[in-house]
């Protein structure tokens, strides 16, 4: 039992039953006896107040109510974008009286007596956007108190007008918009499209397949606070068909080589794509497209996969892949076989490189090594003894190797040797004869 008196003041509490308990006040006032444990409802409890010059107080009395158990009060968490929005919950005790906490002050709310309370609209002040702390109080008539505690979020910032991809007669209609909005699209025909956009923010609709070029096709976004946003719109363009784009596979010495294709569309917009990063390349409108010389940064000996793509005004792409391949290395120096002055100049080089051969008269002769690198040109037949001939190989790529070189050696006369058949009874005598 506990209770209020003047301070220093010894308190003296009857029971029913007649029993009595004694404390003395505190400095605050309160006091506080032990609970004989038999009380039952209805019953009444006195207590008198005597000071320390002897005076007793007029007895003052409380009734015993059995009811420990408070109303149980819920608020749900709420996003408005509403400044002075309505708020209701559950309370399971149609006595309770309701109060609603904001920023630490208090509203009366309703207790509708069906297991729901109410705060009306506009009962709060006009609630600043952001966050704020709610606690809902029930209070039984006997001074039990059960409480709640929620977040209203106050928004009234409306989202961004979606942004709509191209359209055209057939695709799914797409676009991007605050992520978590309700997307709203509106067709030519008066019908509409619901969908809530991704947590990315983007968004896919069903196309209605009766668009026509031209016509406008319009979203909103509402956020889950109940804003929405101004339309945002995109004109149809029944063009559904991708350009064509091409581009060969390049072998080269050049680490930041141009690279030049065809496309079948002069509006196209080309972008290549090197190791994954893009760079616009020029559409030439005569059915051809370019990326200029050293657009690129050096490339690095070995194969790139290269992708070139062409978007046309609807947005339709149509891509190509190819390998640009760099090969700075040049080719080992060729290999003359000795020279004469009549017999065809031959030698080894790299296998499919170009060999370029050069006479002492400033003439050349250009042939490509076979498989196996052997090659071979006609002799000029004006070579004499000493004079140089010189080779170089250019591979594939490009890349010249250094010079390869023979002297000419004019003589062409075997010596002769003769032997004549041998009878004989001797095993080791031989007869030889020279000329």
């Amino acid at each position: 039992m506990t209770g209020t008196a003047e301070a220093g003041s010894t308190v003296t509490v009857s029971f029913p039953d007649g029993t009595t308990a004694t404390v003395v006040a505190g400095p605050d006032g309160t006091w506080s006896v032990p609970n004989p444990g038999d009380l039952t409802d209805g019953q009444t409890v006195t207590a008198t107040a005597t000071d320390p010059a002897g005076n007793t107080s007029l007895p003052g009395s409380g009734v015993v109510s059995a009811d420990i158990t408070a109303p149980v009060v819920a608020l749900d968490d709420v996003l408005t974008n509403d400044s002075t929005p309505a708020l209701t919950g559950t309370v399971n005790d149609p006595t309770a009286t309701v109060v609603v906490t904001v920023d630490g002050v208090n509203y009366p709310a309703t207790n509708n007596g069906d297991g729901t309370w109410t705060l009306a609209d506009n009962s709060l002040p006009a609630l600043t956007d952001g966050p704020h702390t709610i606690t809902v109080t029930a209070t039984d008539p006997a001074g039990n108190a059960g409480t709640d505690t929620a977040v209203v979020t106050i928004d009234t910032t409306a989202p961004n007008a979606p942004v709509l991809d191209p359209i055209n007669a057939t695709d799914p209609v797409t676009g991007t918009a605050e992520a978590g909005s309700t997307v709203t699209v509106s067709f030519p025909d008066g019908t509409t499209a619901t969908v809530v956009a991704g947590p990315d923010g983007t968004w896919s609709v069903p196309n209605p397949g009766d668009l026509t070029d031209g016509q406008t096709v319009t979203a909103t976004a509402t956020d889950p606070a109940g804003n929405t946003s101004l339309p945002g719109s995109g004109v149809v363009s029944a063009d559904i068909t991708a350009p064509v784009v091409a581009l060969d596979d390049v072998l080269t010495n050049d680490s930041t080589p141009a690279l030049t294709g065809t496309v079948n569309d002069p509006t196209a917009t080309m972008v290549v794509t090197v190791d994954g990063v893009n760079y616009p390349a020029t559409n030439n409108g005569d059915g051809t497209w370019t990326l200029a010389d050293n657009s690129l940064p050096a490339l690095t000996d070995g194969p790139h996969t290269i992708t070139v793509t062409a978007t046309d005004p609807a947005g339709n792409a149509g891509t190509d892949t190819a390998v640009v391949t760099i090969d700075t290395t040049a080719p080992n120096a060729p290999v003359l076989d000795p020279i004469n002055a009549t017999d065809p100049v031959t030698g080894t080089a790299e296998a499919g490189s170009t060999v370029t051969v050069s006479f002492p008269d400033g003439t050349t002769a250009t042939v490509v090594a076979g498989p196996d690198g052997t090659w071979s040109v006609p002799n000029p037949g004006d070579l004499t003894d000493g004079q140089t001939v010189t080779a170089t190989a250019t591979d594939p790529a490009g890349n010249t190797s250094l010079p390869g070189s023979g002297v000419v050696s004019a003589d062409i006369t075997a010596p002769v040797v003769a032997l004549d058949d041998v009878l004989t009874n001797d095993s080791t005598t031989s007869t030889h004869w020279y000329s």
